[in-house]
């Protein structure tokens, strides 16, 4: 199987509602006010009732309760708001019956984005583009659980792996992994490149072409992820990063910011769960 032939066995590509996507380019014009986004969401029932709860969730909840869309936009603000949008979009457009656990999957993708947004603010990167890369890194994981169901149930009896023991075993079953699923689905929804190529190489950061720096910021926050979900945030999860991957990396400041980072995201991951 090539992945043409995965996009192929797919009855429906997998789509970002059209709210949500002028939703996405909205927060991405200097000119937009909160105003006007509001108007925008409330066109999507689905997407208005979430940005609801989360205003009035125990994180956001003023002396009173958010009542409109407006109202909560302003309590949320753009930056909440853009996050909401595109994580609450992402997990609407897709469904498994492969005894995939989806939810847990989501947890992970959340975790991976909300990590990458961190180290993006210590390295001076973009930390949106950041945060989409990590939301979206192992997105072509659904598709394959889409696409390949007999083979996905299969692995799905496994005990759980390592991402990159993961990717492998699909590459060597399939002839192609998650990264490059992702990527090319990257593609056919018209994200940037830079974004394409985050998910394509985060397993080998060092042969993206141009700039790399990304998809390393991906492969650093996946590797985060997985030490932190054995070890916790501790001091033993701290040195076991130590080594090349992190050698940008002020991996004090990070085991710092970490707990506030993950407290915060929480309530997203449970509503969106």
């Amino acid at each position: 199987m090539d992945i043409d032939s995965l996009f192929a066995q797919l009855h429906t590509l997998p789509s970002i509602p059209k709210v949500a996507q002028e939703l996405i380019q909205q927060f991405d014009n200097p000119s937009s006010s909160l105003e006007s986004v509001a108007r925008n969401i409330e066109r999507d029932p689905v997407i208005a009732a979430k940005v609801l709860r989360l205003a009035n969730s125990p994180r956001f909840r003023g002396s009173r309760e958010a009542v409109s869309v407006e109202d909560a936009a302003m309590r949320l603000g753009f930056n909440t708001l853009r996050t909401l949008v595109l994580a609450s979009a992402m997990t609407g457009a897709f469904k498994t019956d492969t005894g995939f656990d989806l939810k847990g999957f989501w947890i992970i993708s959340f975790r991976v984005a909300s990590i990458a947004r961190c180290l993006a603010k210590q390295l001076k990167l973009d930390t949106d583009a950041a945060f989409t890369c990590g939301m979206m890194h192992n997105i072509g994981e659904l598709l394959i659980q889409t696409g390949a169901p007999d083979f996905a149930r299969r692995m799905n009896r496994h005990p759980k792996r390592e991402a990159a023991a993961h990717a492998a075993e699909e590459t060597l079953q399939l002839g192609f992994g998650y990264p490059e699923v992702g990527a090319e689905l990257a593609r056919r929804w018209q994200l940037p490149a830079l974004i394409q190529q985050a998910i394509a190489y985060q397993a080998r950061p060092t042969q993206a072409p141009g700039d790399n720096r990304y998809a390393r910021l991906v492969a650093q926050s996946v590797t985060v992820a997985e030490c932190i979900e054995l070890d916790g945030v501790s001091e033993q999860a701290k040195q076991s990063l130590e080594g090349p991957l992190f050698e940008d990396v002020d991996l004090d400041k990070l085991f710092e910011a970490l707990p506030a980072v993950l407290e915060a995201d929480k309530a997203f991951a449970e509503l969106l769960g």
